[in-house]
């Protein structure tokens, strides 16, 4: 009996613990605990299903378009990188000083050998014995005769507008050399005159030219013409007629003369005839100052 009676109230005690029924003094006990068992067991599965999920997902994620966490957090990180790598490049720019210019005066260095002073030149040509026209240097211009020297040659051209004589209406040359000779119908006389410079030289030129038409009458017995220029001879040239009147039968000659410069040096060519003119006498004279000319070229 007294085991028949236990089971009884033990299996009553086990009704009373499973049962919902109000009233029991532990039914709110029973519910509460049956509550959070149960708000456990969800939260469990909530837990364990976004675990699972996370790690099927990210994988996934991160595979694709590359906008997982980790991800961004490293594209973060690289971009911060960058933005500071970049600044302090930039600043490293800015602080390193432009090359400037070198706006020195100072003349640089040479590594060539110092020259020395070149001399100072000379005038361009020299005139002397060797410049003068010789007979077969006359005999190519076309001339004949015997050739023969008669006397002692000086300037023909005379002294205008007050000067002194031929040397000083020729403006004082630096060196004259003269030379005559006898041809068919005449004489012919040749000088050559020396000048420091060219430009003195066409100076000089140019007075005779200019006295002659200012200051013609020379004496009683002789007068000038200027006959006018020329530049087919040398680099420039002037024909002058002189007339000149004989004081013992007043026999009158005409004699031609032409002036020739070239560069420093003035060459003057005269024929004298023994009549009255000379037959084409501008002509010989012409050809007579070509020879001239190229002879202080070649030996000048």
């Amino acid at each position: 009996m007294p085991d028949q009676l236990r089971e009884r109230f033990d299996a009553l005690r086990s009704a009373v613990e499973h049962t919902d029924s109000a009233g029991l003094h532990d039914v709110r006990a029973r519910r509460t605990r049956r509550a959070r068992t149960q708000v456990a067991v969800g939260t469990a599965a909530t837990v364990a299903a976004l675990a699972l999920a996370g790690v099927v997902v990210l994988p996934q994620l991160n595979t694709g378009d590359g906008t997982s966490a980790s991800g961004g957090a490293e594209a973060l990180v690289d971009s911060d990188e960058s933005r500071t790598a970049g600044s302090d490049a930039g600043d490293a720019v800015a602080a390193e000083p432009a090359p400037t210019e070198n706006t020195s005066t100072e003349p640089v260095p040479s590594e060539q050998p110092p020259t020395e002073d070149p001399a100072p030149e000379g005038p361009p040509f020299v005139v002397s014995a060797d410049t003068l026209l010789t007979w077969r240097d006359i005999q190519l211009a076309g001339e004949s005769g015997p050739g023969t020297v008669p006397y002692g040659a000086t300037l023909v051209f005379p002294g205008l507008c007050g000067a002194e004589n031929a040397y000083a209406q020729y403006s004082g040359p630096d060196e004259v050399v003269a030379k005559a000779w006898v041809i068919s119908d005449g004489v012919l006389t040749q000088s050559d005159l020396q000048y420091e410079s060219d430009q003195q030289a066409s100076d000089a030129l140019a007075r005779l030219s200019v006295d002659a038409q200012a200051c013609p009458v020379v004496n009683e017995y002789a007068s000038i013409t200027y006959v006018g220029t020329d530049a087919s001879v040398g680099a420039e040239m002037a024909f002058f007629d002189m007339r000149v009147e004989s004081g013992e039968d007043g026999v009158v000659r005409i004699f031609e003369i032409t002036v020739t410069r070239i560069a420093n040096v003035l060459v003057e060519v005269v024929l004298r005839p023994d009549g009255p003119t000379m037959a084409g006498g501008d002509n010989r004279t012409r050809a007579l100052a070509q020879v001239a000319v190229d002879r202080v070229v070649t030996f000048g």
